[in-house]
């Protein structure tokens, strides 16, 4: 307010350049005393936590998903030891990656196709017969499973393409 000595007169020049956006005394006083302490009337830095999202760790987390794609975020987490929550968001927003589900498929031996074959043309002239209409036919066969079993539904495969991923599964 070296020019003008009051809020009032600053409004007034203000009102006579015809600007839309005329600030309130209160707001001239304000602008005027930041000046006055900081010699600028740019704001101050943000205080508060630094965001955990650097380019760094970007790149962190794109390797490690990289390397390893079917990575959960808990691991990628523990990995680049940045939180869940912010690991998922980089990996959605950031870098734009989707979980895939995979598909598990039942390994297929080659000492086993003779097998196959032979059980088929067995079962196909059965199958074929319309006396056996509205029967169900067991192959007797069942599977076991001695580590247990494979939950797909934790099972993902990060990527920013469909992956088109299948992964055989040795069924005993």
């Amino acid at each position: 307010m070296a020019k003008l000595e009051y809020p009032s007169l600053v409004r007034r020049h203000f009102q006579r350049e015809n600007r839309p956006d005329i600030p309130t005394e209160k707001t001239i006083k304000a602008i005027y005393n930041k000046f006055l302490q900081t010699g600028s009337v740019h704001d101050r830095e943000r205080s508060g936590r630094p965001p955990s999202a650097t380019g760094e760790k970007v790149e962190e987390i794109d390797e490690e998903l990289t390397n390893n794609p079917i990575n959960s975020i808990r691991g990628v987490s523990h990995e680049v030891n940045i939180s869940k929550s912010v690991v998922h968001r980089i990996m959605r927003e950031v870098l734009k990656y989707k979980p895939y589900k995979m598909h598990l498929t039942q390994m297929i031996y080659d000492e086993n196709m003779d097998l196959r074959v032979e059980m088929a043309e067995l079962l196909l002239p059965i199958l074929t017969d319309k006396n056996n209409d509205g029967l169900i036919f067991f192959s007797d066969e069942a599977t076991f499973h001695i580590s247990g079993m494979v939950n797909k539904h934790n099972c993902r495969i990060w990527s920013q393409s469909i992956p088109h991923a299948t992964v055989e599964v040795e069924m005993n």
